[in-house]
Order: structure tokens, then C-alpha cells, then sequence
């Protein structure tokens, strides 16, 4: 198990409201942890939200005493509690006031692969062949291309393709998307802020992080291409090298 993460600000923005957090063991009772957050709200709000949440993710995490038979009933727990003190943090300061943040964690565990997912970060499985999403984009366009009313070309250039349909921290409550899946050996994991994805095709993706012997050069690379393709947001990468193993 190897994780690595990088994150920079981009070309545009001032600020950089991403946040991520790697454990290559731990913590609580998970083997690992890998998790994006990107943060959203006015000034500094964003930065905070998407901070808070994975503070109060890793605390609920470690005081947790269940043992591990379910990895997702732990990670959902996680955000579960990470939701409701980001959304109470929101009440207590006017400039705090609706801030919210995507949420993207996994773990890796028996040949296996657990994400708990909220917004339009994204986590892909690569192999040797393909690039595959794992996760569903929580956005107004996501939502439009899965009804079959606008294909995922016209997505890609749609007024409101940010606009997203569900946060962490934005209500009391929030609806959490669970994936579990087994794990190519030598498979890597990519978890990422749409800082990336809005700035590199799926195929450019493959191609770097294929071309990449070393987690931080295909890292670097990745950033470095999306700055090069304009930067217009906050750019946060973890990689994360999961070697399958049998049951």
C-alpha cells in the first residue's frame, strides 16, 4: 500500500479551498484511508468547510469502536458525523454561513475497495488497459445526462455544470453514495477535486499516470498538465497504489 497526495490552488483562484488526507495505515480501525474534500462558500468558507470535514471524519474514525466487519457502515458513520458538526460549524459565524464541500474517501482492504462519495470529486480505478469512474458526479448536469436530457458532450460545456446537487455540510443531513468493488492487482486508485477533471479528459488521465513508474511524478504531472490547461480552480490529487490481494 503506498498513498500520496498533492494539491495546489491552480492559475485563477487566490485561495485553495481543497483539502486531503492520506493514511497508509489507520486510522481507528481501517487498514487506510484516502480522502478529497473541495470546499465551497463565500471568502474563506470553502477552506474551512472542506478542512472541518476531514477533521471530523479522522475524529469520529478513531473514537469508533465498532470492530471492522462492515467498512462502509464505518466510512458512512464518518460522514455522517463529519456532516452534522460542518453544518452546525455553519451556524455559529455569519461568514461561515452555508458553507458546504464535496467528499471522497476509500479504503482498500482484502482485494476489495470501499468509497463513500458526496459532490462531483471523483475517484477512478486504473489498470494496465482502462481508467474507469467509480463514482457519480452529484451535479445539476450529472443529474440531466442520467435522465437522458442532455448527452455528456453537452455536459462538458453547460452553464451549470458546477452547480452541484449534493454537499457535505450544507443541511443536517445528507444522502451518501457507498461503492464497494473488487481490485485489480496492482490496480491505482486516483482521487480527485474537479480542479482536475475539468482542465483533463479521462484519456489524458490514463496516459499520464500510465506514462508515471513513481506516485509523485504522475502526481506532479497531472497537476502540472491542468495548470498548463488553464488552472481555472483548485487542483487536489491522491494516488493511491492498491495491490489486490485474495480473500
Amino acid at each position: 500500500m503506498e498513498i500520496l497526495g498533492l494539491s495546489h490552488k491552480g492559475m485563477v483562484r487566490d485561495n485553495n479551498e481543497d483539502s486531503f488526507a492520506c493514511f497508509e495505515k489507520g486510522p481507528g480501525n481501517l487498514p487506510n484511508l484516502a480522502v478529497v474534500a473541495d470546499g465551497m462558500g463565500g471568502h474563506q468558507a470553502g477552506e474551512v468547510a472542506s478542512r472541518l470535514a476531514i477533521e471530523f471524519f479522522v475524529e469520529q474514525i478513531k473514537n469508533d469502536d465498532i470492530e471492522p466487519a462492515d467498512y462502509l457502515d464505518i466510512l458512512a458513520g464518518g460522514v455522517q458525523y463529519a456532516n452534522e458538526k460542518v453544518y452546525e460549524a455553519s451556524l455559529l459565524e455569519q461568514g461561515l454561513f452555508g458553507m458546504g464541500t464535496t467528499f471522497t474517501a476509500c479504503i482498500t482492504a482484502e482485494g476489495r475497495l470501499y468509497v463513500v462519495h458526496v459532490g462531483d470529486s471523483r475517484l477512478y480505478l486504473i489498470n494496465k488497459n482502462s481508467i474507469s469512474l467509480i463514482t457519480t458526479d452529484h451535479t445539476y448536469t450529472g443529474e440531466m445526462v442520467r435522465a437522458g436530457l442532455i448527452t455528456h458532450e453537452e455536459a462538458l460545456a453547460h452553464p451549470r455544470r458546477n452547480a452541484l446537487t449534493k454537499a457535505l455540510g450544507v443541511e443536517r443531513k445528507v444522502e451518501i453514495d457507498g461503492y464497494a468493488t473488487a481490485l485489480d492487482e496492482d490496480g491505482l486508485l486516483l482521487l480527485c477535486s474537479d480542479g482536475l477533471t475539468e482542465m483533463l479528459s479521462d484519456d489524458e488521465i490514463f496516459q499520464i499516470t500510465s506514462e508515471s513508474s513513481a506516485l509523485s511524478t504522475a502526481a506532479r504531472a497531472l497537476i502540472d498538465r491542468a495548470n498548463e490547461n488553464g488552472g481555472v480552480d483548485n487542483i487536489t490529487v491522491v494516488l493511491v497504489k492498491a495491490r489486490g490481494e485474495s480473500k
